[in-house]
């Protein structure tokens, strides 16, 4: 399954606050974790670098726990958001 494309709104500080997934809004509900992934440009036939270009090869991921809204007892649900170097959307990725 591809990762779906979601808006991600953030904290004034810069981290995840709130996350709109098929028309439903999530709110994160602990503190998030973040890291950042190598691109594998050397797998992806897609991603070119281009001569004296700085571009990322590096891209942005936090990990969130969220529930539907505010509401409190709402089951809490853990997503990886993926930021892409290129386009500056955010994917998530479901973790099972």
């Amino acid at each position: 399954m591809a990762d779906e494309l979601v808006e991600v709104l953030f904290t004034p500080a810069g981290a995840p606050w709130k996350v709109r997934r098929n028309g439903r809004v999530w709110q994160v509900a602990v503190e998030p974790t973040h890291h950042f992934e190598r691109v594998r440009w050397w797998e992806d036939l897609t991603f070119k670098i281009k001569k004296g270009a700085a571009d990322r090869i590096d891209f942005e991921v936090w990990r969130v726990q969220v529930r539907l809204g505010s509401n409190p007892r709402s089951d809490l649900v853990t997503w990886d958001l993926v930021e892409h170097p290129r386009s500056s959307t955010w994917t998530v990725r479901d973790l099972v």
